[in-house]
């Protein structure tokens, strides 16, 4: 593998990342290829060193809830005749980097951590609601649940937060209009399920009470909900939007966000 561009270090990276996926899913190292011999051995053991670090930092955050959590409940409320508010509560709980901040004494730029923030933290939401409407209309059809079932999803990407115990937010807007069509906007809102993603520097950070699926507990269950919400969401890409768009107020003096490039926000 010679590395010549932005691309091929993209895919490198990728590389890496389905390395360390592989670690995970069977628990076995994959054996490491021979270096070809158009490429540097010093080259090659730096790319040893990464997928060994990447291992690491993986099993370092396996355990739910070491870095951050989730202060409560999502909660979708109406919040206008416009918009239905979804909030994601979430607060820190230890700092990612703390370990290499107090081991490590930066000799470049880019090794040097500022322990009062986390920088490239995304929070993504997945929800579920029923089709209430069809359901009414078509209730002689004794079709399923889950065929009335619809998925949205949205993030928020934070480029740098304080590192505090505080509970922070990332709120998100579904149009009043559509809730209202499909007749699930009442007093009471409620979903059907919701799934939660906490991802720190790329990489998802394990968080307790993640995913919300009507009466079921059972995680294979719950994992399968995920899955479908994954699937079908893009299928309603644009709907669900991030709060800020909107105003900035909903970014609660958190921030800033990155914008994404040809999204509109």
């Amino acid at each position: 593998m010679r590395i010549k561009s932005k691309h091929d270090i993209l895919n490198f990276i990728k590389l890496c990342l389905r390395f360390v996926s592989k670690i995970r899913k069977d628990g076995n190292i994959p054996k490491l290829k021979t270096p070809e011999k158009t490429m540097p051995m010093k080259l090659y053991l730096k790319q040893t060193l990464l997928l060994l670090a990447l291992f690491s930092f993986n099993n370092s955050h396996a355990e739910p809830d070491q870095f951050v959590k989730l202060s409560g409940k999502i909660t979708i409320t109406k919040e206008s005749d416009q918009w239905v508010k979804a909030s994601v509560p979430f607060a820190f709980v230890n700092h990612p980097l703390l370990e290499k901040f107090k081991s490590v004494k930066p000799t470049t730029k880019d090794e040097v951590i500022n322990i009062e923030f986390i920088n490239n933290l995304k929070v993504r939401i997945f929800l579920c609601f029923n089709n209430e409407l069809q359901k009414k209309m078509l209730r002689t059809q004794k079709l399923p649940d889950a065929e009335f079932y619809q998925y949205y999803s949205s993030e928020v990407d934070f480029l740098t937060l304080k590192f505090d115990r505080v509970t922070k937010y990332a709120h998100f807007l579904f149009p009043a209009a559509i809730a209202e069509r499909d007749g699930f906007l009442t007093s009471y809102i409620n979903a059907v399920g919701y799934a939660v993603e906490i991802i720190y520097d790329g990489i998802p950070l394990e968080i307790s009470d993640a995913i919300f699926f009507d009466k079921y507990r059972e995680e294979r269950i719950l994992l399968k909900f995920k899955q479908q919400a994954q699937a079908n969401a893009p299928k309603n890409e644009g709907i669900l939007i991030p709060a800020h768009v909107v105003s900035a107020n909903y970014l609660d003096g958190a921030g800033p966000v990155k914008r994404v490039k040809g999204s509109g926000y």
